[in-house]
Formats: C-alpha cells, structure tokens, sequence
C-alpha cells in the first residue's frame, strides 16, 4: 500500500470518526437530566423591582421531601439596553428564615447564598460568568437538589457549581432586586421535576 492510500484511509476514517462523535453529541445522550419526573409547569408573573428593595415572593409549590429539581426561566423586560439594567433575579428554596438563592443580573453577573436565622454565607459573591444572558436575554436556573442537602446549579444548562448547603425546607419562590432603576422581570416560566 502507497503512503498516499495509507494517508487519504487515515483521512476518511478520522472523517467517520469526526461524524460519529458530533452525532453523539446532538443526540444528547450525555446532556443531564433533571431529578425524577416533571409535576409542575407554569407561568409565574411580571414583577416590579422597586430600586433598593429586594423581594422574595414565595410560590404554592412545596418543597418535596424526595430528590428534585426546578428551572426558573426569566428576563428583565424593561429598560434600554445597558441602562436600568443593574437588577438581579432569580430563584430561592426555604423560608424566610433558613433559604438558599440563586441570582443572575442582565449584566452578565452571578451570585449564590445562603442565609440562616440572619446569617449568609455567600457561595459566590456577584461575579461576572459567561454563560449568563446579558441585556434583555432570557436566563434559565437550573437546580437539582439530593438528598435535601446536595445542590448542583446550573445557568442556562451550564454547570456552575455542586455542594452541600444546610438543609431547607419549605417553598419555592422567586427573588428580585433593582440595585439601579426600577425595572420588571418576566418570571416566565417555573417547573419542578420530583423523583
């Protein structure tokens, strides 16, 4: 065999091979998936953000005693682009008194904490991450809880971050807070997926 033959067959089956593992991918056999099954799939609501006035507002969902995961889905939907847009939005598990959160901001920031009996522990300061929607870009939080203490987040179905946080029970609920302007954020759509 010809060097040439030799190297136009290693160049069809690094082609085959190219092809199988791009198919592998779209199919989305590796993609994760959400803990159990889906119970719950709504709308929430547009919701005011009054500047300096962060404001949880806790939804009829209860947290499940089994593993379970809720996505959150929402956009600010106001303002001009790089103006007012200094708002964080996002999802919360717990109660008033002992709660975990997740945030995003329209200027490209995260944050997670949590907070109980008036003492937070930040996870993550607000920080820039590159898979957050900037502008008027939807974002979608993604959190898989297990065995009611195991977090792993995503944003926009990229892994941010897996830990163990002090056990919550309680509601779900939704959070936002205008450090600028006044602005709406469009809860557009919550579900839940209980094992």
């Amino acid at each position: 065999m010809t060097f040439s033959k030799v190297l136009r067959w290693g160049f069809v089956g690094l082609m085959v091979a190219t092809a199988v593992i791009i198919l592998f991918i779209l199919s989305g056999v590796n993609d994760p998936k959400p803990n159990g099954e889906l119970v719950v799939e709504r709308g929430v609501f547009p919701q005011i953000v009054a500047p300096q006035a962060p404001r949880i507002t806790w939804l009829e969902e209860s947290i499940p005693a089994e593993d379970y995961s809720v996505r959150l889905t929402a956009v600010q939907d106001a303002g001009e682009t790089g103006r007012g847009m200094d708002v964080g939005y996002g999802l919360v598990l717990g109660d008033d008194d002992v709660h975990v959160a997740v945030a995003v901001s329209p200027l490209g920031y995260l944050s997670v904490w949590q907070e109980a009996d008036g003492e937070v522990q930040v996870i993550f300061p607000w920080q820039t991450w590159p898979h957050v929607g900037r502008d008027l870009v939807e974002n979608e939080i993604w959190v898989d809880v297990d065995n009611s203490d195991q977090l792993t987040i995503r944003i926009n179905r990229e892994f941010l971050w897996e830990g163990e946080i002090e056990s919550v029970s309680g509601q779900v609920g939704v959070i936002a807070e205008s450090f600028g302007e006044a602005a709406i954020v469009d809860f557009q759509k919550f579900e839940m997926f209980v094992e």
